[in-house]
């Protein structure tokens, strides 16, 4: 076959035939056999163990740090009787007082942050891998020269872009379950030899859990986006983890000249949930995330939201760019 052949519009395609496993099941299964048949996904899967571990071992150690803290400021509960009369502070700022030292040495809640914290390790450099593996999804085939006979075979175009997206959702789940499988595990191990019971049926556990896996599928639709605007396979990796590292050190300082030039309300700061990267920092957060002194920080559903719409456009995107993009 010519390597100048082009594929007409998927409408224009021929009827499917029984003898073309075309139904959406096997579509998917041959993707995720297209994946598994090269080094990439072993390789991926190695590189977030080992971010996994070693974030995981930092998590660990600055649980145990907060709680020992906690553990040191409740023996010393604050007391203002020693005072002198004139040096002992008014009502409301001994209650102001006490309430955050309450705060402060509320070991459940405590542990239940950080054990949401070293549940969800590894997550900065995990979706990094996987919007790497979800651009290699698509530009696999045009860097192996498979592409114009994977359209041949399917010719209605959607059936593949859809199966290479959930491809890619289910390959990203499976290094969500590894990466939480190897959290869960050491950090429980650790919280129970320390002496302290991780609240289990507490949503504040296990909500930042669940969003983590959303956003491992939802990058990894990003990642196929990529593939499919740029196509060349060393490009669209470079750019989507380009674009991912720097997404939040540039928010910052967009945001930060906007407020100190333009809008001087900490309030412009909630907009910066906008960029994918900190709306995955927020959906995993178990109190929101604040980047301005007087700032309150958006929900978790609030990140949720953005990224699922950053998902929702890039699937939609990559669906019509493929079916209207000659194929060569």
């Amino acid at each position: 076959m010519s390597s100048s052949a082009t594929l007409a519009p998927a409408t224009a395609g021929p009827a499917e035939t029984g003898s073309v496993p075309q139904g959406r099941p096997r579509l998917v299964r041959a993707e995720l056999r297209k994946i598994f048949t090269t080094s990439t996904w072993w390789l991926i899967g190695l590189f977030i163990l080992i971010s996994t571990g070693l974030t995981l071992l930092g998590n660990i150690l600055n649980a145990n740090q907060s709680l020992r803290a906690a553990e040191q400021m409740r023996s010393h509960p604050p007391d203002f009787s020693n005072l002198p009369p004139g040096q002992r502070p008014s009502a409301s700022e001994q209650q102001a007082i006490l309430e955050d030292f309450a705060r402060r040495t509320d070991i459940p809640a405590i542990v239940a942050e950080q054990a949401a914290n070293v549940f969800t390790s590894g997550q900065f450099l995990g979706l990094m891998l996987i919007v790497i593996l979800g651009a290699l999804v698509v530009t696999n085939e045009f860097t192996h020269q498979t592409a114009t006979p994977t359209f041949l075979t399917t010719p209605r175009r959607t059936r593949v872009i859809v199966a290479k997206l959930v491809a890619a959702m289910v390959l990203a789940a499976g290094y969500w379950l590894l990466s939480t499988v190897v959290s869960v595990g050491f950090g429980v191990l650790n919280f129970s030899l320390a002496g302290y019971d991780i609240p289990f049926a507490s949503m504040q556990v296990w909500r930042p859990v669940a969003m983590n896996l959303l956003a491992y599928t939802i990058w990894a639709v990003l990642g196929v986006g990529f593939g499919v605007l740029l196509r060349n396979q060393l490009g669209a990796t470079i750019t989507a983890a380009g674009l991912y590292l720097i997404g939040l050190p540039s928010a910052l300082v967009v945001f930060g000249l906007i407020h100190a030039y333009l809008i001087h309300s900490d309030a412009v700061w909630n907009f910066i949930v906008a960029v994918p990267g900190v709306a995955s920092l927020v959906m995993v957060s178990v109190e929101p995330p604040t980047f301005g002194p007087d700032q309150t920080g958006v929900p978790w559903w609030v990140g949720a939201l953005v990224l699922i719409a950053y998902g929702v456009v890039a699937g939609v995107i990559g669906t019509l760019i493929t079916r209207r993009r000659d194929i060569s």
